[in-house]
């Protein structure tokens, strides 16, 4: 009976049956471990909760390491490469070696654009096809004036980048104000932008093209000149009566296609006509190009005394000095509004030689192989003094072809007597 209830207090009365023989043993790990089912298997999360209490230094170590090896090369590719290669872009030079303005219309252009790219690394780089921003930097966001889609390039060293002809349409009040830059002032750039992917052999980046473009532009047509001008008596049947050569200098490297332009001739206060410029293009250089217009000589006679007034000065040397204004630009038949409206803002002063003037128109009606249509007149000084013109001593040679001679301009600058010849023009004009 002792025997039996002692036997009820032994140690591994309730423990169940041993396993057989062969049965694998639980892990070492699940000794410390209690469990008030038989057999009872952990949870993955579980053994990875006691693996990790038990091995996380390994990890953190190897993991550091690991770091150390990978993160600079990790950095390299998604850091320092773009960063590398924006900064050699951004360290390019990027000139604009020749350009095409053509066929303009009231919303649009016909634009190409040649430019040199030289990169401060002498290492091929290829980029993707990418659209160009042609916008002006001084004005606020949306002024973007008109875009152009450029192909890919593998560039080494100086390379040529160049966008053919292409139709462009424009945003119109970014492209005046642009125009209106490029007109008046004396130099001014063209400032573009764009993105693509740059590739430096396998690796690749993504960089943003944004440079100013410099180069010169057109200061206000400085150097305008008419030379060679031609009355013609009688005027021809659409009432031309004018006709010349004019100089309109272009120190930019663009060809620009004006279209017609019509000028106003002014002297003083007072519009003597208009001059036309038909189908006008303006290439790089000096652009010389035939002009013809409507010369209104009865105005001009009836006011000749302020006229040599206002021109006594420029009489003096030879010339006359006309201002001109743009009072229409028309391209195909239709006005084109921004260079219009930027001509009606630009006045230039063309010098014209009045002896060219006088002996062309002359030897036009009488005299073709004329030089001087007062060769050979006889004048008195006040001082009674004769000589005659063309053949005076004091004329200088270099002046005989576009003056009237020195005496003889003289001899028109005395009030007095100007006011005779005035009285003799106005009645050969009512002849």
């Amino acid at each position: 009976m002792d025997e039996k209830k002692d036997a009820k207090y032994a140690i591994g009365l309730h423990r169940g049956p041993l396993p057989a023989d062969g049965a694998d043993l639980e892990h070492i790990e699940t000794a410390d471990t209690i469990s008030l089912l038989p057999n009872a298997k952990r949870t993955r999360s579980q053994n990875f909760r006691r693996h990790w209490t038990r091995f996380w230094c390994c990890y953190a170590f190897f993991g550091i390491i690991s770091l150390a090896i990978f993160l600079p090369i990790f950095l390299s590719f998604l850091v320092i490469i773009p960063a590398i290669a924006q900064r050699v872009l951004d360290g390019s030079t990027l000139l604009l070696t020749h350009s095409d303005v053509l066929q303009p219309r009231p919303d649009s252009i016909v634009l190409g654009i040649t430019s040199a790219l030289k990169l401060p690394l002498n290492i091929p780089v290829r980029i993707e096809p990418m659209t160009l921003s042609l916008f002006n930097r001084h004005l606020p966001e949306n002024n973007t004036w008109g875009k152009l889609y450029m192909d890919g390039y593998n560039i080494k060293g100086n390379t040529t980048l160049s966008v053919p002809d292409r139709y462009t349409p424009l945003n119109v009040q970014q492209w005046t104000d642009y125009v209106h830059g490029f007109i008046f002032k004396k130099h001014g750039p063209l400032s573009v932008k764009g993105t693509t992917t740059a590739w430096i052999g396998k690796l690749k980046a993504r960089v943003k093209l944004d440079k100013d473009i410099p180069g010169n532009t057109l200061n206000s047509f400085a150097g305008f000149s008419i030379s060679d001008p031609e009355l013609l008596l009688p005027a021809r049947a659409d009432g031309t009566n004018l006709i010349a050569n004019a100089t309109l200098p272009n120190p930019s490297v663009m060809t620009l296609e004006i279209g017609t332009t019509t000028l106003d001739l002014i002297s003083g206060n007072l519009t003597l006509g208009n001059v036309t410029l038909d189908n006008l293009v303006l290439t790089p250089g000096n652009h010389s190009t035939p002009v013809r217009g409507i010369f209104d000589l009865g105005k001009l006679i009836e006011n000749i005394g302020p006229v040599l007034k206002t021109q006594a000065s420029a009489i003096k040397s030879g010339y006359l000095d006309l201002q001109t204004v743009g009072t229409d630009v028309v391209y195909d038949g239709v006005q084109v509004p921004y260079y219009t409206a930027l001509m009606k803002n630009l006045t230039m002063t063309a010098r014209v030689p009045l002896g060219k003037l006088i002996t062309n128109t002359l030897r036009g009606i009488l005299h073709p192989n004329g030089t001087n249509i007062l060769a050979g007149l006889n004048m008195t000084t006040d001082d009674g003094q004769t000589f005659t013109v063309g053949e005076d001593e004091k004329d200088n040679s270099d002046d005989k072809e576009n003056a009237l001679g020195k005496r003889a301009l003289e001899f028109l600058g005395q009030e007095e007597k100007r006011e005779q010849m005035v009285d003799v023009l106005k009645a050969l004009m009512k002849r």
